[in-house]
């Protein structure tokens, strides 16, 4: 057996056909709908503890009432923002990779 440190460099892309397919189009949708709900509680919760750095950086214990009562300001929601959208883009890269081939080979993409 060899170390890690030995294998080199792996490629990011598998071998073979294109990804393999685990799902028929209802559980897809499911999986779907199950993965939105997560990104949407791991954004809030990044909001969350965001606000909680912000107010202890302000000199502030972060009790609830205080965390329940913040208030981001422009540049606060300007910045998560920011970062929800390139949280938004990493998560959905697959799908926008497949759209942005077939939009270069000329075909439909509907949706």
């Amino acid at each position: 057996m060899t170390a890690q440190g030995d294998q080199g460099a792996r490629p990011r892309k598998a071998a073979g056909p294109d990804r393999p397919v685990y799902f028929n189009q209802g559980d897809i949708d499911r999986v779907m709908a199950i993965l939105l709900a997560l990104v949407s509680e791991v954004a809030s919760m990044r909001d969350r503890i965001d606000t909680h750095e912000r107010v202890a950086a302000a000199g502030s214990l972060p009790t609830p009432d205080l965390i329940e009562s913040y208030a981001p300001d422009a540049s606060v929601n300007a910045a998560r923002d920011a970062w929800r959208d390139a949280y938004i883009s990493r998560l959905f890269r697959v799908i926008t990779e497949d759209v942005e081939v077939l939009q270069s080979k000329g075909g439909k993409v509907e949706g």
